[in-house]
């Protein structure tokens, strides 16, 4: 469950996007768009294409530069 206390020195259209960021990070929304549907399961193809760009961004995050 997530929720959010309004801090005394907070409007609530801040409080409303915080709250909001918070719901988007904890991938609920995600995680309820997926059960809403029966999905069929991705062949090793397509689950070995996923993970190759996955691992692409990743390795783009990863990199410092100086």
């Amino acid at each position: 469950m997530i929720y959010a206390i309004r801090n005394e020195w907070e409007t609530n259209e801040k409080l409303i996007l915080r709250y909001k960021k918070m719901f988007f990070q904890s991938r609920t929304a995600n995680r309820l768009k997926a059960k809403r549907y029966a999905v069929k399961w991705l062949s090793k193809k397509k689950l070995r294409e996923k993970a190759i760009v996955r691992e692409h961004y990743r390795a783009l995050n990863n990199k410092v530069y100086f």
